[in-house]
């Protein structure tokens, strides 16, 4: 049977082929389904990022406060001074880990290294954040 749309003459069965094929649909849903995975494996490591920059937010001001208690101690008492090596505080619902270690750099002028770690755990994770800072002792014969 043959049908006409204008001058030329146009088969039925040709009309009949206009669909896709069974490749060409698996290979779609290939490309598709590739594509969404990618774009949730992003969405993931978006959140965990995000999280982790939450929780340093928390737990900066608090690290900076210790670190700047403890050059405040060396500053004035030098060798006498004292402090906690270790720790738990909590910040934003969230309790973290630390661990401090001060280290006599320079024994002439009495220079102290300050090395002040901050841990914590996300799900599986375990997260750290390390803060080193400096402290010099200045003795009563030297302020003189």
């Amino acid at each position: 049977m043959m049908s006409s749309t204008g001058n030329e003459p146009v088969r039925l069965s040709a009309l009949k082929k206009r669909g896709f094929t069974l490749i060409e649909v698996l290979v779609t849903t290939a490309v598709l389904a590739f594509g969404i995975v990618s774009i949730f494996q992003a969405l993931f490591i978006i959140m965990s990022a995000f999280s982790y920059i939450s929780h340093y937010l928390n737990v900066v001001p608090v690290v900076d406060e210790k670190i700047w208690q403890v050059q405040d101690s060396l500053q004035r008492m030098g060798p006498r001074a004292s402090f906690e090596p270790q720790g738990i505080f909590d910040a934003g619902g969230k309790t973290y880990d630390w661990s401090l270690s001060v280290k006599l750099s320079e024994p002439v002028s009495y220079l102290y290294r300050i090395d002040l770690s901050t841990r914590w755990k996300e799900g599986r994770r375990d997260y750290r954040l390390d803060r080193s800072a400096y402290a010099i002792y200045e003795s009563e014969d030297e302020q003189k």
